[in-house]
């Protein structure tokens, strides 16, 4: 009888310190288990507000690998520089310096700009030739002579169909960051409620490819200063005659390249 009770607690013991070590592993595995996930967690996290990071336009330029930097201009009068006080102080020369300051690159301006031009009689033409310059940005401005005639179905339909060809040409044989820009018009203009439908096509390219709007109406439809007083002759834009009460004057150039540098710094989604 003894012996029997004896082999029970022996069974018994055994059966409790297989259950233990059954328990205690099965514990560690859990824990191990837990950590793995949370590594596999805290990785995911990482690598999530990696991929989430936003670049702005100034960031990839100065990331890019070349020492320096080509901006190309492509667009009408306003590029040109019509009316500012001089070309070094016209919104184009203005941006380049903004840009040299945010890259801590050495910025060259080599852009094709003529007065009175539009998208789609000059625009969708020259764009190969801003193409050969291997641009590292590119500001394209059109829309104000282009809604010189009116906002008809058909001009509208020839600027957006235009205004599409060049960033698609840009896009796909350049590496340029771009940046459009809106329709130009004084405060109370004859063609201001125009101009904002052919803003509205430059809004609806952007987004479809993710790029910036650099939206003049923000300067001028609130604000008479950034235009006039006619009649000031400017040496460095004396083939034009005489500053005149449309053409942004050198307020308006500031406010432009302002603008353009806002867009420059800007956080967005904007990585090419």
């Amino acid at each position: 009888m003894k012996k029997k009770t004896f082999i029970n607690i022996i069974l018994l013991m055994s059966l409790i310190i297989s259950s233990v070590t059954f328990i205690t592993a099965c514990t560690n595995k859990s824990e191990k288990h837990s950590q793995d996930s949370k590594v596999v967690k805290k990785y995911k996290s990482k690598k999530v507000k990696k991929e989430a990071k936003i670049k702005t336009v100034a960031d990839t330029l100065k990331n890019s690998s070349k020492k320096k930097l080509i901006y190309a201009p492509l667009g009408d009068s306003l590029s040109v520089g019509l009316f500012a006080d001089s070309k070094a102080t016209r919104f184009t020369t203005l941006f380049t310096k903004d840009i040299e300051n945010a890259t801590g690159k050495k910025v060259s301006e080599d852009g094709i700009s003529v007065v009175g031009k539009t998208a789609s009689n000059f625009g969708v033409y020259q764009v190969n030739s801003i193409v050969e310059k291997d641009p590292d940005i590119v500001t394209v401005e059109f829309g104000t002579n282009d809604a010189a005639g009116g906002a008809t179905t058909s001009a509208l339909n020839a600027y957006e169909v235009s205004m599409n060809k060049i960033v698609d040409t840009l896009k796909e044989r350049t590496h340029a960051q771009i940046i459009l820009m809106t329709t130009w018009s004084p405060k109370g203009g004859e063609h201001a409620q125009d101009d904002k439908q052919f803003d509205q096509i430059v809004y609806k390219i952007a987004k479809e490819n993710n790029l910036p709007v650099a939206d003049l109406s923000t300067i001028w439809e609130n604000n008479d200063n950034v235009t006039g007083p006619a009649g000031k002759t400017i040496s460095d834009f004396s083939d034009y005659l005489t500053r005149d009460n449309f053409h942004p004057n050198q307020l308006g150039h500031d406010k432009i390249a302002e603008l353009l540098n806002q867009k420059l710094n800007q956080e967005g989604t904007y990585e090419r």
